[in-house]
């Protein structure tokens, strides 16, 4: 299966902007009249992002939609079907399970997981649909 991984057909702006649509899906999704003010409340934190990290978070998600484009060309995916489908398999196996690891171990209320969660399985979704039909 590796033998056929072949980094050369993966499409380097379509990664870039399936990253960068996963982070306006998130700076979308935490404004205050959308679920911002919800989590902040629930998280008991600000809106306020900490600049120093962001370049940190920006490398997460190009390292997230390079990955989902490796598995997206792995399964062969090329339709939008396709697409949203590796993304939301991409978002239950991974997404998913690290975020219950918080409901168990952090104890986060289960409004907190669910608006963190539903940010990530649109996030994933787009992602998945721009990395299969722009290939």
């Amino acid at each position: 299966m590796l033998a056929t991984l072949n980094l050369s057909s993966i499409n380097l702006l379509a990664v870039l902007v399936a990253a960068i649509v996963h982070m306006v899906v998130g700076l979308i999704w935490y404004q205050p009249k959308v679920f911002g003010d919800a989590w902040a409340g629930l998280a008991k934190a600000d809106l306020k992002p900490s600049s120093r990290w962001m370049p940190v978070g920006a490398i997460g998600h190009l390292l997230m939609a390079l990955v989902l484009a490796i598995i997206v060309n792995l399964a062969g995916a090329a339709t939008v079907v396709d697409g949203l489908f590796i993304g939301i398999l991409a978002w239950i196996g991974f997404i998913v399970p690290l975020e219950v690891g918080e409901l168990i171990w952090e104890k986060i209320p289960f409004n907190l997981f669910l608006i963190r969660v539903g940010n990530h399985l649109i996030g994933f979704g787009l992602a998945g649909i721009i990395l299969a039909v722009w290939r």
